[in-house]
């Protein structure tokens, strides 16, 4: 059954809130932190401009992000649709400690505790989405919302681009790093049947970075140079040393990693196979050798607030 919400037609978006600030800008709209006038709980407020997206799109989305509110590990959307002149509006919960962007230390990324903590939401969170027939198709630090900073609760965001399992999916103008390689290699007149399998390529990536701190490539496609020597290194394992940017992790995290980077989508591994590997160590020590030879056992407990009211 599609949500139900309700609509509230209003000239300037002050009527109904107090805006305190600007949170984020993109091309197709804002994120502003407001107050409700009435309530004066705080909101992120998402703003959408009309004439970059069709009310279709936005209620769509809209929808969408009300329905997987359901499952804490994603951002709670309010089931109220409020447009004026210029703006479609979506309210939300507040993410109060911001984005997992802003969170990575260049050249350092997180602590290897934090990053299995986001890990295990993570999965759960698109496992859900999968099992749901859903694909989220721009899973980045960006887009994941922290509630605390030490990441015991995470949250996904923004399905503006989510589109079922089975839609087609036409090549694109750029090319980013968390872009699967199918997509990069198709031309203008090509598509790709969608699969669950692109959010567990950019999960792998996402991985990557959160645990260094920087991209294994610009872009998964041949002119990369980078990307050229992971692949290469997949096809032989057994005769080549690691390249120098996966010589930082151990033996279990490079497995991981490259079970979810796989470049035939069909082999890549579900999100939830990282869970395999929680109690292993990911990262070597300084001397080069590996965490595994301390007997340190890791585990990672994840507490997750179920508890959601407007």
């Amino acid at each position: 059954m599609e949500p139900v919400f309700q609509t509230v037609e209003v000239e300037e978006i002050t009527e109904c809130y107090r805006i305190i600030k600007r949170l984020g800008q993109g091309a197709y709209g804002q994120v502003l932190l407001a107050q409700d006038k009435l309530t004066g709980k705080p909101f992120a407020l998402k703003l959408v401009r009309k004439d970059r997206t069709k009310l279709k799109s936005f209620l769509m989305e809209l929808s969408l992000s009300i329905s997987l509110s359901e499952h804490p590990g994603f951002i709670t959307t309010y089931p109220i649709f409020t447009h004026t002149m210029d703006y479609y509006a979506m309210t939300q919960e507040l993410a109060t400690a911001g984005t997992l962007h802003h969170l990575i230390q260049a050249e350092a990324g997180l602590s290897e505790e934090i990053v299995k903590r986001c890990a295990v939401q993570i999965s759960s969170a698109l496992d859900y989405m999968h099992q749901k027939g859903l694909v989220h198709r721009d899973l980045k630090p960006d887009n994941v919302l922290l509630m605390d900073r030490d990441c015991h609760h995470i949250v996904l965001g923004d399905f503006g681009i989510t589109q079922p399992v089975g839609s087609f999916v036409i090549s694109m103008s750029h090319i980013i790093p968390y872009m699967f390689p199918e997509l990069c290699d198709i031309s203008d007149e090509e598509y790709l049947i969608l699969h669950p399998s692109v959010d567990t390529w950019a999960f792998g990536v996402l991985l990557f970075v959160t645990l260094t701190g920087y991209y294994p490539w610009r872009r998964a496609f041949s002119d990369d140079l980078m990307d050229l020597d992971y692949v290469y290194w997949l096809d032989n394992l057994s005769y080549i040393p690691t390249p120098a940017r996966w010589d930082q992790f151990s033996p279990a995290a490079n497995t991981m990693l490259s079970n979810l980077l796989v470049p035939d989508h069909s082999c890549r591994h579900s999100v939830l196979s990282v869970l395999n590997y929680i109690n292993f160590p990911w990262k070597t020590d300084v001397n080069g050798g590996n965490h595994g030879r301390l007997k340190v056992q890791w585990t990672v407990t994840v507490t997750v607030n179920l508890s959601r009211t407007l």
